[in-house]
């Protein structure tokens, strides 16, 4: 029995697709949770063996607790950056990148599949096509239109470019990186013409030029040391992402940095504590939400699990700089966020707990509501809405 705020909701979706309307209207927020079951860690408390990988489809908003509509058993990830996972604007489709499969040895080995699924009836999710990117497959990101997408290839350091139409993905363009560059993120600017690529192995961000089906290098510019995952502000002026080494000249410890587009520079360092996972913004530009592991454990049996937690730091951000808001304690080996349309929400991954928290935010405190946390079988591991990717 559905008990919370969303029963009306869902009562409207499931009437909209029986009689062939748009049901995905009938949500103002949702969120797509990538969840991965291959990451098998002894001393989770757990049977040593994977659980299904998973797609899942969240209904929620400020007013209302987040519920869980619909599933689908598709390869996804928790490994990088939580940007593994993108959606269109008009949620009509998702894509879920899968870096890692598990083999006929029952070890881990290195894919590059892109899962294309369909949402025409978001309480029941489709497989539409899967595509092939580069070894590795991570970071995916959609243009504003959804007729482009950008797939990182962790393994083989490439950037893949699909054309999309109808929702079938062709491949048409890829950026070979040096060896080791390791690209685990990439971003499109909002007029559609530029892209950043974030290179975890050495350090760099590529810029990239998009024209038409085709991609080409621009220049290289210096960030930070091991940055992850990162976010264009709405206007294309400014990239923020983390960087688990710091950024020489400022700090060596966790950070989360700000980089002029035009120029090139970093204009502003925030140190925010070890393994900074994600970094989102809410709707409107204002707010800044870092995802920081900071320490916390990988098992439920480790010495620390009682007394170090992950955090979720809040900050306004002003033209190029950050100003620190406030911070929330989370579970452990936290991985994505995503603020609601109204920036007064958000969603938090905790691997470990496998489970997503819920937070409150009325612009200056944060506030968990314990009894609205999703439980998942597997560890969600990447997240994302129309709004805030």
């Amino acid at each position: 029995m559905i008990t919370n705020g969303w029963d009306m909701a869902l009562r409207t979706i499931l009437l909209a697709a029986a009689i062939g309307l748009a049901p995905i209207a009938a949500f103002a927020d949702l969120a797509i949770s990538a969840n991965d079951g291959k990451q098998v860690r002894a001393g989770d408390g757990l049977p040593m063996k994977p659980t299904p990988d998973s797609v899942s489809v969240i209904a929620f908003s400020s007013h209302s607790n987040p519920l869980v509509i619909g599933d689908i058993e598709v390869c996804a990830t928790m490994i990088g950056p939580p940007v593994a996972v993108a959606v269109a604007p008009d949620y009509s489709f998702v894509l879920s990148t899968c870096p890692q499969q598990i083999d006929a040895a029952n070890k881990l080995s290195p894919q590059d599949t892109v899962s294309v699924i369909g949402l025409d009836d978001p309480t029941h999710p489709k497989l539409l096509q899967t595509v092939h990117a580069g070894m590795g497959a991570t970071g995916v990101f959609l243009n504003k239109r959804a007729t482009i997408a950008l797939v990182t290839g962790v393994n083989d350091d490439t950037i893949t470019l699909f054309t999309i139409k109808d929702r079938q993905l062709t491949q048409k363009s890829q950026v070979k990186l040096e060896p080791k560059a390791e690209p685990r993120d990439v971003m499109i600017t909002p007029d559609g013409r530029t892209a950043w690529a974030l290179r975890f192995g050495d350090g760099k961000v590529t810029k990239l030029r998009i024209e038409g089906d085709q991609m080409s290098r621009i220049a290289d510019y210096a960030v930070g040391v091991q940055p992850d995952g990162g976010i264009l502000t709405p206007d294309g002026l400014y990239l923020i992402n983390n960087n688990f080494g710091g950024v020489p000249g400022h700090t060596d410890k966790g950070a989360t940095s700000v980089l002029d587009t035009r120029t090139g520079k970093i204009v502003d360092v925030q140190e925010v504590g070890a393994l900074p996972e994600h970094v989102v913004l809410s709707a409107d530009g204002k707010y800044l939400a870092v995802v920081v592991g900071n320490g916390s454990a990988g098992v439920k049996t480790a010495p620390n699990f009682n007394s170090v937690f992950g955090k979720l730091v809040i900050f306004k951000k002003t033209g190029g700089k950050l100003e620190h808001v406030t911070d929330a304690q989370l579970g452990h080996a936290c991985q994505g966020a995503v603020w609601s349309d109204d920036g007064k929400a958000l969603l938090v991954q905790c691997s470990v707990e496998r489970d997503i928290e819920y937070f409150h935010f009325d612009g200056t405190s944060l506030t968990k509501d314990d009894a609205a946390t999703l439980h998942f079988q597997s560890r969600p591991g990447a997240i994302v809405t129309a709004k805030t990717r």
